[in-house]
């Protein structure tokens, strides 16, 4: 808990070193497609993006049985816990500690809307959020969201080289933010996290795990042993979630059924359209992946991803929020610095 704690020292060397990270996303002007050609009108590049992304979300062919959906149920001791409620107090202090952007939601709402609701509307919101953990439901117009588009590299390039950001429902974020806060009670109550993962968690700082990352291959290096490692990143991580396999994943793992449902709804039957300079696309389903604007998906990415530790024992295993590095040392390091350098040979 003392290595994760902020520190004056700690707060003012990450605050120097950020103002020296280039931002890794530029704004988008136009698209290149696949023959060369170029297009920079509104719809058109609307149009385009729609149909990639529409491709892009569509379900995952996964064969079949699989273990996570097509195994023998596993019945755990909290399987008929129930979400606990929400009071007005929790929803104030939820709604006053959020930034007040003015960016709109798919309905044209943004946290900008919060400053004009009377009190009296948020007591009607509070019947909303807990009739959703209670029957694990949600008004089907929480779940549209509005995309933009950022450009990963050159400004005008194909549209399979954007990152999408989704704009969500500004209740709907709300709903997640109650639920995250619920959903990570439990995970912590079952330990479900190993220690290696930092990011995305309380008490778990990514700063540390960087500085206990190096501190391991220090350490192996001072005794004058091969040191090898592995990077891995996971590509479109929170884009490529199987949501099937995700809920069945999630029962084995001891999470009770009222959370599960809960999910299953907050994750089917979302749509989106995008905007892109004042244009947008049609309508298309989103049958894959969680919403990267979403307070809860990255919570819910690494508990489903929590057990990829027990494949590693060979070595020593750090979690970068949904990145990987492995640090082997000895025997095992000294084959993968041979095979790294055959490959470059």
């Amino acid at each position: 808990t003392e290595l994760n704690s902020s520190t004056p020292r700690s707060i003012a060397f990450w605050s120097r070193a950020k103002k020296c990270m280039k931002s890794a996303s530029s704004s988008l002007h136009g698209f290149m497609l696949n023959d060369g050609t170029v297009i920079k009108d509104g719809p058109k590049m609307c149009e385009e993006a729609c149909k990639h992304y529409e491709e892009f979300f569509s379900e995952s062919e996964i064969f079949r049985p699989h273990p996570y959906t097509d195994s023998p149920d596993l019945q755990w001791e909290n399987f008929d816990e129930e979400i606990p409620l929400c009071t007005t107090e929790e929803v104030i202090d939820i709604v006053n500690s959020r930034k007040k952007k003015k960016s709109i939601d798919a309905h044209g709402l943004s946290n900008f809307t919060f400053n004009f609701l009377p009190l009296s509307y948020w007591s009607l919101l509070v019947e909303i959020f807990n009739h959703s953990f209670s029957e694990g439901t949600m008004p089907d117009r929480w779940k549209d969201s509005r995309m933009l588009l950022l450009a990963k590299k050159d400004p005008i390039c194909n549209p399979g080289l954007t990152r999408p950001i989704s704009l969500l429902d500004v209740f709907l974020k709300v709903n997640e933010k109650l639920f995250q806060t619920r959903f990570m009670n439990i995970v912590n109550r079952r330990g479900l996290l190993p220690d290696t993962q930092s990011g995305f968690r309380p008490k778990f700082r990514l700063q540390t795990r960087v500085l206990l990352f190096f501190e391991h291959i220090s350490s192996l290096m001072a005794n004058s042993s091969p040191v090898g490692a592995i990077f891995v990143d996971f590509r479109s991580a929170f884009d490529q979630l199987w949501f099937r396999g995700c809920i069945g994943k999630l029962k084995r793992m001891g999470i009770p059924r009222k959370y599960l449902i809960w999910i299953e709804n907050w994750l089917m039957n979302r749509r989106a359209f995008i905007a892109i300079k004042g244009e947008r696309s049609k309508w298309f389903r989103i049958r894959k992946g969680g919403p990267q604007g979403s307070i809860f998906t990255p919570l819910l990415f690494i508990t489903y991803h929590s057990d990829l530790t027990e494949t590693l024992n060979c070595c020593l295993s750090h979690h970068f929020t949904d990145d990987l590095a492995a640090i082997m040392g000895g025997g095992i390091g000294l084959e993968i610095l041979l095979h790294a350098n055959s490959t470059a040979d």
